[in-house]
C-alpha cells in the first residue's frame, strides 16, 4: 500500500512567513514567477534600507551628542580619534 502524500503545511506562527507561503502558494497556481527588482532578494534589500537608517540615526544622535558635551570633553574626544587615526599607521 503506497504512503499517502503529505500536504504541505503552512507557518502558523509567524503572520509573515505565512503571508510569504499563501503567496508563494497563489503564484504557482497561477503558473507565474515573480524575480525581485535587480537580482537583490527581498532580505537584501532589507538589510541595505535598515543600515541606511541606522546612519541616519547615528548621525543625528551624534549630533545631538555633540550639543550636550563641554569645550574640554569634546576636546578629548578629539584628541582620542586623532591619536587612533595615528596608531594605525
Amino acid at each position: 500500500m503506497p504512503k499517502p502524500v503529505k500536504k504541505a503545511t503552512r507557518p502558523s506562527s509567524d503572520p509573515n512567513r505565512r503571508a510569504h507561503q499563501l503567496r508563494q502558494e497563489h503564484l504557482e497556481k497561477a503558473g507565474a514567477t515573480v524575480t525581485p527588482p535587480h537580482g537583490d532578494t527581498f532580505e537584501a534589500q532589507f538589510k541595505a534600507r535598515m543600515a541606511e537608517l541606522g546612519r541616519k540615526g547615528g548621525q543625528a544622535s551624534g549630533a545631538k551628542r555633540m550639543e550636550n558635551l563641554s569645550d574640554r570633553q569634546r576636546r578629548e574626544i578629539a584628541l582620542k580619534a586623532a591619536k587612533a587615526r595615528w596608531d594605525k599607521r
